[in-house]
């Protein structure tokens, strides 16, 4: 019987017993979803899966919805995103890996951002590349009430590239470049099932704060930044073969420690799953 272990952690739930056949039945996408809300990581232990059965296994958290960047996409299977962040001694390692470092959320450069990432464990280095995860919502409550009333009401804008990034990402096809345009969203949002608020940061896509100067709005990033780097809201996944982890982007960011062996494979595969405009 399925069964959910709350982590010992400031997030994450630990799925036991789910047979992942099952996944798509009602009670059983109900219980996983009120899962991912409440503790905005799942960890699903089990066997390797082909990417038709991971997008079969993911419609249990909603609409799939395939990735930005079209070479990613699995040729058969285009809502599954094939994720390669080997480490490769003559430097052609995909930049996406090495922007994955820095703490971000999926998709916020999208007027409407992925509800949930799933991503599934297929190769996996001997040691190293956790993936670790940080309670937005436990950020948000962190901040000093002063700063909370300062930043209620806020908008920022997100892109895809922005200069406060530390590393570029990708190129953009012109189709990809057209998709993409610069959108606004809320600094803090309200997650639309259990109505807690959050901190909604992406220093890999966040650009500037509507209405404030340049300078002002990269001290008060800096400063909300400083607290989502506090350990005390982290938790880090340590991969096995298999691992199915989902994770909530309305309330978290996240972000793999390169750490792992020169060479060594490390191959995921992901699907990003619809969502709704933040508000």
């Amino acid at each position: 019987m399925m069964e959910v272990v709350a982590l010992d952690a400031p997030l994450g739930a630990r799925i036991e017993g789910l047979d992942r056949a099952s996944a798509n039945e009602p009670a059983v996408a109900a219980k996983l979803n009120r899962a991912l809300a409440e503790h905005l990581l799942v960890v699903v232990p089990g066997d390797r899966m082909t990417p038709e059965q991971t997008r079969v296994f993911s419609a249990a958290f909603g609409r799939p919805q395939k990735q930005l960047l079209r070479y990613k996409r699995s040729g058969g299977v285009p809502d599954v995103s094939i994720m390669v962040s080997t480490l490769m001694a003559d430097g052609t390692t995909d930049k996406t890996a090495i922007r994955a470092e820095d703490w971000h959320t999926d998709d916020s450069y999208f007027a409407v951002p992925a509800k949930a990432t799933l991503l599934h464990g297929i190769e996996i280095p001997s040691h190293g590349g956790a993936t670790w995860f940080c309670n937005m919502h436990s950020v948000y409550e962190a901040l000093p009430e002063a700063t909370r009333k300062r930043i209620d009401g806020l908008r920022a804008i997100h892109g895809y590239d922005t200069p406060r990034a530390r590393n570029r990402p990708s190129a953009r096809t012109p189709e990809e470049i057209a998709e993409t345009p610069d959108v606004e969203h809320p600094l803090v949002r309200t997650h639309p099932e259990t109505g807690r608020r959050a901190l909604y940061l992406n220093p890999n896509r966040l650009d500037r704060i509507v209405g404030l100067e340049r300078a002002e709005s990269d001290d008060l990033l800096d400063e909300l930044a400083d607290e989502a780097r506090k350990p005390r809201h982290h938790h880090g996944h340590v991969w096995s073969v298999g691992d199915i982890v989902v994770w909530d982007n309305r309330a978290t960011m996240h972000r793999v420690v390169i750490d792992y062996p020169m060479g060594e494979t490390r191959i995921m595969q992901r699907v990003l799953i619809e969502g709704d405009k933040p508000f």
